[in-house]
């Protein structure tokens, strides 16, 4: 049986894992090929025969594409592998306010990203508009915005959003870097919701992982989890376990926070969520959902002012990104074709 090799980078963050078994998925839904995931930090010379032998090798999902994408994301030798190598969902991370046209890639990286769309015959998935807008400026037409994998639970897509105005679980995920907002958004949805029953996730676990500040987050993270608690909120964390996170998230009403992932499962199970965008991913996920994202930046007021405002409107903004999505599914299956 023809195989198709997908590339992932799932390692502690449980919506890597999210945007692994959802790409997956699709593949097995709408691709007559057997998947072989291969862990992008562990590419030996012995992989490129298995390369070779597939269909096609798969770049799936995550903020990929970064100044250094190769060799720092992908340390692939293109030279050496002969079928079509393909972007599936990947996007763009970029800073708070940085405009996706004013983005380069560092020289070797721009030589890399032109080389897997030199095939104008194909063209590449990216999961938001501010991914397809950075790829143009850096000399890259043939790309389609698809949504991100996370986006389609297939069992999901003809479900209708129906508004809960009284959530019995309420989530709030916790940011990658200190938020000076988290305190009084514990203290709001204590107040606005004092019968649910509350939780702060870590969708990456306890300790940041961040590369130069990792003892001072950590630090961090464990006060707020101790203000939580003064708050009525249970902490919980899913360091590398996605059925964890797959199975809580489920239980859930009500999400607000930080965590992209954690925002587009209750999206894709039709639940209510609200997204505070912390760089570009954000920003582009919501977008692309037809929305406008808050900012980790923005005065607390001002979230806690639009979570009044999407319960006051009974959810309108997730009935728009559901929408969305159900359209953007179609691109999704037009890029799979191609495989």
């Amino acid at each position: 049986m023809d195989t198709v090799i997908t590339l992932t980078g799932a390692f502690l963050n449980a919506g890597d894992y999210l945007i692994g078994h959802r790409a997956r998925n699709l593949l097995a839904n709408h691709v007559d090929a057997q998947v072989i995931d291969v862990n992008r930090r562990e590419i030996t010379d012995s992989h490129y025969e298995l390369f070779n032998d597939a269909r096609a090798v798969l770049l799936t999902g995550g903020p990929a594409y970064q100044e250094k994408v190769y060799p720092g994301v992908y340390n692939l030798d293109l030279s050496r592998i002969n079928v079509p190598v393909l972007a599936y969902g990947l996007g763009w991370k970029g800073k708070l306010g940085q405009e996706p046209e004013d983005f380069r890639f560092a020289p070797e990286a721009t030589g890399f990203v032109q080389n897997i769309h030199h095939d104008k015959t194909r063209f590449s998935s990216a999961r938001d508009h501010l991914t397809v807008r950075m790829l143009a400026a850096n000399g890259v037409e043939n790309v389609a915005m698809t949504g991100c994998p996370a986006w389609y639970d297939e069992t999901k897509i003809d479900q209708d959003y129906e508004h809960n105005p009284n959530p019995k679980r309420i989530v709030l995920s916790m940011p990658a870097v200190p938020q000076a907002q988290v305190p009084h958004l514990m203290a709001y949805l204590a107040k606005r919701f004092p019968k649910a029953q509350r939780y702060l996730s870590y969708q990456a676990g306890y300790r940041s992982t961040h590369s130069k500040k990792s003892a001072e987050y950590t630090r961090w993270n464990r006060q707020m989890v101790l203000r939580g608690l003064l708050h009525g909120f249970k902490p919980i964390e899913f360091a590398g376990n996605f059925p964890k996170f797959e199975s809580f998230m489920n239980t859930i009403d009500l999400h607000v926070g930080y965590r992209v992932h954690s925002h587009i499962f209750s999206i894709s199970q039709r639940k209510t969520s609200l997204l505070i965008a912390e760089d570009s991913r954000g920003v582009g996920q919501v977008a692309a959902m037809g929305g406008t994202a808050l900012s980790a930046h923005d005065k607390p007021e001002v979230v806690t002012n639009a979570i009044d405002k999407l319960y006051a409107s009974e959810g309108s903004a997730i009935q728009v990104a559901v929408a969305t999505m159900r359209t953007t599914h179609s691109e999704m299956l037009r890029f799979l074709t191609q495989i």
